[in-house]
């Protein structure tokens, strides 16, 4: 009888895990999604606000970044485990902190105060005098992050 419950115990545990790894799986991928949509709409971060020709440093990082969202929802697809989800949700805080830290790239981009930057990167209204992107974008990818990493890591 005991053995029966600790089999059926078992089981509920691993199908939970299955769909926690899938949720994770489910994160990264809209991270990564989101990036994509980031990277091919914005204007700005391709050409550095239009003083350079197609595609500025800042542009090849996030795209790292995004690669790194869909190499994680693959590994945690094909070998779904603790460890790999504290890794990911690592990434998601480490992630959160470089959106927020941004800011202090004001000057390379051409913005004379953080704060302007600041309202470009996460005031979902279109920033005047930029070329087309969509506003709202990263601050949904930051709180996105923040949700991912909350999710994998309390898992």
């Amino acid at each position: 009888m005991n053995v029966s419950i600790f089999k059926i115990d078992l089981e509920k545990s691993q199908s939970q895990q299955r769909l926690v790894n899938k949720k994770g799986v489910v994160l990264l991928l809209a991270l990564f999604l989101i990036t994509l949509v980031i990277l091919f709409t914005d204007k700005n971060l391709q050409t550095d606000f239009g003083s350079v020709k197609p595609y500025y440093v800042h542009w090849y990082g996030l795209l790292a970044t995004s690669l790194v969202d869909l190499i994680g929802a693959i590994l945690l697809f094909a070998k779904p485990t603790r460890s790999l989800l504290r890794l990911a949700g690592g990434w998601c805080v480490l992630m959160t902190l470089f959106l927020i830290l941004d800011v202090f790239t004001y000057k390379q981009v051409g913005f004379s105060t953080i704060g302007e930057f600041a309202r470009y990167l996460f005031v979902p209204v279109f920033y005047d005098s930029s070329l087309f992107y969509i506003p709202g974008l990263y601050d949904l990818l930051l709180v996105l992050y923040i949700i991912s990493a909350v999710y994998l890591l309390k898992k």
